[in-house]
């Protein structure tokens, strides 16, 4: 190992990961670059991923356990717990049930020392059972700050993400991951960029996400934290998009807030939540005005959009939302 090498530290949460785990670990063990160091945070698991970390652990001293006994539980909170012991140059987060290609830390490690980059994203796999497919990613270039204003839009709809990006320690500072158990990547990252000046991307996959059914981000349970995690995101998506410098009326800031709280409505009419429609309603009036959506609703131009697109704008910007989840509701109903 070369000691002159910046360390990267892997920040990995764990909670019941026994199926995936030793893929995700071995994947790190077999990567090109060495100076690494694994910190994996136990979230209360209670099945066998603290005898399997426990087992790597004593076969590679890089290999790290923490034990989350915060008393708050969840992937974000997780992920915090470790951010808390970072001492590397660099910090990666992966999850237990992922895994990536071999020669993802020195291809990103070798870019981010070249070019002073922040953050090194790169594009990522989606793997289902025997299917595999690929997110390039998006937007893919070098970027100052300076580019920011005019790729906003670009970079809140892409493909960038904590798990897709080698990040520079330092821009992490005080940022941390919210409490709740969907979204809390998204919103961590918007954050995250508000410290970054520089980006560096690479044209190529090197993560590869599993989709679990059962995984916490695929669970339909009703927590009564469906409000609150959209506003969360959709806040943090418009102090990203004041950060670059995008004015409060423009277009780019109003196609963003209301493509995010369209979104919402798509997310709530699709899920299999056990709420009736004036509940489902209810949860985005209550969205749509803790965001203020009205003025961005005003002057709103939706010619940008054509099809079922421009009718679904169409009907936001003429507060319709109501037809939109009834029509949903009923369409999913049928399609089961």
């Amino acid at each position: 190992m070369n000691d002159s090498m910046p360390l990267i530290r892997i920040i990995m949460p764990v909670y019941n990961g026994e199926r995936f785990l030793s893929k995700a670990i071995e994947s790190i063990i077999a990567q090109t670059y060495e100076n690494w160091e694994l910190i994996a945070v136990d979230d209360g698991s209670t099945d066998n991923s603290l005898q399997i970390i426990e087992a790597y652990a004593e076969k590679d001293g890089r290999i790290k356990l923490l034990k989350n006994d915060s008393g708050e539980h969840g992937p974000g909170i997780a992920r915090n717990y470790g951010i808390e012991r970072i001492s590397g140059k660099y910090t990666y987060f992966l999850d237990a049930d992922d895994w990536i290609e071999k020669d993802l830390l020195e291809c990103t490690v070798f870019l981010a020392e070249k070019t002073g980059a922040d953050i090194v994203p790169f594009g990522y796999y989606v793997d289902e059972g025997n299917k595999s497919t690929k997110y390039k990613l998006s937007p893919c270039g070098n970027y100052n700050f300076e580019d920011f204003k005019s790729i906003a839009n670009e970079i809140v709809r892409g493909t960038w993400g904590e798990c897709h990006q080698l990040t520079r320690s330092e821009i992490i500072k005080d940022v941390r991951h919210n409490k709740y158990k969907t979204c809390e990547d998204s919103c961590f990252e918007m954050d995250l960029l508000c410290n970054v000046k520089k980006v560096c991307g690479i044209d190529k996959e090197y993560h590869h996400y599993r989709q679990v059914s059962d995984s916490i981000s695929h669970k339909v349970k009703w927590d009564g934290t469906f409000t609150e995690t959209c506003v969360a995101l959709c806040t943090g998506e418009i102090k990203f998009l004041e950060y670059c410098g995008v004015e409060e009326d423009s277009q780019t800031m109003k196609n963003t807030v209301i493509e995010r709280y369209t979104g919402c409505i798509y997310w709530i009419i699709k899920s299999k939540y056990s709420i009736t429609i004036k509940e489902k309603y209810r949860q985005i009036k209550n969205i749509g005005d803790a965001i203020k959506i009205n003025k961005y609703k005003a002057d709103y131009d939706c010619n940008a959009y054509s099809g079922l697109r421009k009718i679904v704008k169409l009907l936001v910007k003429h507060n319709m939302e109501l037809i939109m989840i009834l029509a949903g509701t009923l369409y999913y109903k049928i399609l089961g």
